[in-house]
């Protein structure tokens, strides 16, 4: 027997669950008035406000003692650990974040499917934002908006730079629309750095009708010179790093409000973003990852100092016009707390 359920622990919002009697069959959630940001946050742009991002999500629940999964990264803790993901959360929004990300980075289906979890991918990202939203219940002290993360990335131990095989484009449809029915503001397409898949997470995000902001992430070619699309893994893959410029040309017509550089090293996010300038009218922004990453762990040692980071921000700012900042893998909320610091003494 299907049995019909309306979830009342989040009042703003209302989710109705379909079950058998006990497994998920599937859930939505109702929309409201106040469900479609866009308008807002393109005015916000427009008047040349700088909106505050928060930082690394994933490396910061690792921070605070939580084990990674050696496939899904993150994904598992909104499970194992919901107190660790709230308190990540509510410290960003404590900090100054305006804009927080929900822990959906690595909660796509074909991911989950590593370890055999596909089927719990849409629980999964529910539980995610809600997390969020409780953390902005708990700690918001002025609008905060809560983006949903959808990412390049493959299981960790596949020999892929970047999702692309099997099932893949359904599975990034799938986690759009669970992102927009659990009650995301925006979606943030993350680490895009090859036309074939970047072009499955942004057609995805974008037919949600959500704000997308794109975050691409970048890496100086052998040269010094050139600005290529990241790559990490050097293992067999055949997919190869493209001159950024030129991926950038070829997905831009696929929409989204705003672009910038993320998950890229500190020294290689001002290059990227001068040949993004170049290549993208629109909005831009910037959070880069500091520090050297040590594996297994996923720890991150030698990390750039709160103020240094944002005297980078700073420059961003200044020399592109960035108008999204925060941090990626690395930064913690004492990064964000600087960037918040920077941003008002920049409004005065």
């Amino acid at each position: 027997m299907v049995i019909w359920q309306e979830l009342q622990r989040y009042p703003k919002h209302r989710y109705f669950v379909e079950s058998d009697g006990g497994s998920l069959v599937h859930f939505w959630r109702i929309p409201t008035t106040d469900d479609w940001p866009m308008s807002s946050l393109t005015e916000r742009l427009q008047q040349g406000e700088v909106l505050l991002l928060d930082g690394g999500v994933s490396t910061e629940i690792r921070r605070r003692g939580v084990a990674l999964d050696k496939n899904v990264w993150s994904g598992l803790a909104t499970k194992t650990n919901p107190d660790e993901v709230l308190a990540v959360h509510e410290d960003y929004i404590r900090a100054g974040a305006q804009i927080i990300t929900a822990n959906t980075y690595s909660t796509a289906r074909h991911v989950l499917e590593s370890i055999n979890l596909g089927h719990e991918s849409k629980m999964l990202n529910l539980k995610s934002v809600q997390l969020a939203q409780q953390a902005r219940d708990n700690a918001a002290g002025e609008a905060v908006l809560i983006a949903g993360s959808m990412s390049s990335m493959p299981p960790l131990t596949s020999h892929r730079e970047v999702a692309i095989d099997g099932h893949v484009e359904s599975s990034y449809q799938e986690l759009a629309e669970s992102l927009v029915n659990a009650g995301v503001d925006l979606i943030i397409a993350e680490m895009m750095r090859d036309v074939e898949n970047a072009g499955m997470v942004i057609r995805a995000a974008v037919s949600t009708g959500l704000p997308v902001m794109i975050g691409f992430s970048a890496m100086m070619a052998d040269n010094g010179v050139d600005v290529r699309s990241l790559r990490w893994k050097n293992t067999d893959d055949t997919t190869d790093a493209h001159d950024f410029g030129e991926m950038v040309d070829e997905l831009k017509p696929l929409g989204g409000l705003a672009a910038g550089i993320m998950h890229t090293r500190v020294e290689d996010t001002a290059p990227a973003l001068k040949v993004l300038r170049e290549h993208w009218s629109g909005p831009l922004l910037a959070y880069a990852e500091t520090g050297k990453l040590i594996l297994p762990d996923w720890r991150y040692e030698e990390v750039s100092s709160p103020q240094q980071y944002a005297a980078e921000i700073e420059g961003w700012i200044r020399d592109y016009g960035v108008q999204i900042v925060g941090g990626c893998c690395g930064t913690g909320p004492e990064h964000i707390r600087a960037l918040r610091q920077l941003i008002d003494s920049l409004d005065r």
